[in-house]
C-alpha cells in the first residue's frame, strides 16, 4: 500500500511517501510559509521520483494541528480534496505526537550534539527517549505567551499521551511538567520559551533540554509512520472527517468574539 504524509502544520512543507509502514522518500520545502505555493509540487515530484501517479496512492495521512492556522487549513484541505477525488480514506495526525515521535532518532545522533544543545548545565550526554526516564515534550509557539504543548513517553516507538495536548500558558505548562524530573523540548515553542522554561526548572533541580535542530520540528515522516499505525487500529475516515485541530481561536475569531460580546453588553446596558 502506498501512503502519502503530508505536514504543513510548521514553517516549512512536508511531503513523505511511504509504502505500508516503510519510509520511501521525504520531501521539505525550504521556503518558510510557502505551503500554498509548494505543497501539491511536492506531491507531485515525490510520485515522480518513484514512477507512480496520484492515482497509486490508497491512504493520505495529514498533520491535523495545532500549528499554523494557515498552514493547517491548507494542509487538511488539500488531503480532504485529494481523498475525495480518490474516493481513498485519509488519516488526521496530531502534531504534537507525531513531532514526539522526532525524538526516537535522539538515539542515533551524535552524543556530544545533543549535549550541546542542551539548556541544563550537567545534562547527561544522552536521552533515555524509549521509557519513561525523559518526558518528551512537543511545543509550538501560540503567541501571546501560549504554547500548543503536550507530553510523551515513547513506548515502542509510539507516543503515550502523559500531559494532555492543548493550549497552554508557559506558566501553565511549566505546572504540568513540574513532576517529571527530565524533559525535552521539540518545536518552535523551545526556540521561543526554552530559555525561561530551563531557567525555571533549574531552579527546582529539573533537568531540561532543547532537542537539536535535525530533530527539533515537525516533519511528514513522523506523520506517515503514526497514521500507518492508526490506520491498522482503524482510524482510517473518509474526506469528511478530516477535520482541522486549532486548539484555539484564531485571533482575528478572539477579537471578533470580543468586539461582539462588547457590542451586546453596551446594546443592554442602554436599555436598562
Amino acid at each position: 500500500m502506498y501512503f502519502l504524509a503530508i505536514e504543513t502544520t510548521g514553517a516549512f512543507a512536508s511531503v513523505a511517501l511511504l509504502e505500508d509502514d516503510r519510509v520511501l522518500e521525504h520531501i521539505q520545502g525550504h521556503d518558510r510559509f510557502s505551503h500554498l505555493q509548494n505543497l501539491m509540487p511536492q506531491v507531485k515530484e515525490v510520485l515522480e521520483n518513484h514512477k507512480l501517479s496520484i492515482n497509486d496512492v490508497e491512504t493520505i495521512a495529514v498533520s491535523k494541528g495545532p500549528g499554523s492556522f494557515t498552514g493547517i487549513r491548507i494542509g487538511v484541505s488539500s488531503a480532504r480534496a485529494l481523498c475525495q477525488v480518490l474516493g481513498i480514506p485519509g488519516v488526521p495526525v496530531s502534531s504534537l505526537e507525531a513531532l514526539a515521535m522526532r525524538a526516537a532518532d535522539l538515539q542515533t545522533e551524535d552524543p556530544q550534539s545533543a549535549a550541546d544543545a542542551s539548556s541544563a548545565k550537567d545534562a547527561p550526554d544522552v536521552l533515555e527517549t524509549s521509557d519513561d526516564k525523559t518526558l518528551l515534550c512537543p511545543i509550538l509557539d501560540a503567541r501571546r505567551s501560549q504554547v500548543y504543548g503536550g507530553g510523551y513517553f515513547l513506548k515502542n516507538g509510539y507516543p503515550v499521551e502523559m500531559v494532555k495536548g492543548g493550549a497552554y500558558t508557559v506558566e501553565e505548562f511549566l505546572a504540568k511538567t513540574e513532576e517529571y524530573d527530565r524533559i525535552l523540548l521539540l518545536g518552535d515553542g523551545a526556540d521561543a520559551y526554552g530559555e525561561t522554561i530551563a531557567e525555571a526548572r533549574q531552579e527546582r533541580e529539573k533537568i531540561t533540554e532543547i532537542a537539536p535542530e535535525s530533530i527539533r520540528y515537525q516533519d511528514a515522516v513522523t506523520v506517515g509512520k503514526l497514521g500507518a499505525k492508526l490506520l491498522q487500529e482503524g482510524a482510517g475516515l473518509s474526506y469528511q472527517g478530516l477535520l482541522p485541530d486549532y486548539m484555539r481561536q484564531a485571533e482575528a475569531e478572539r477579537k471578533l468574539a470580543e468586539k461582539q460580546a462588547a457590542e451586546a453588553a453596551k446594546r443592554a446596558a442602554s436599555k436598562e
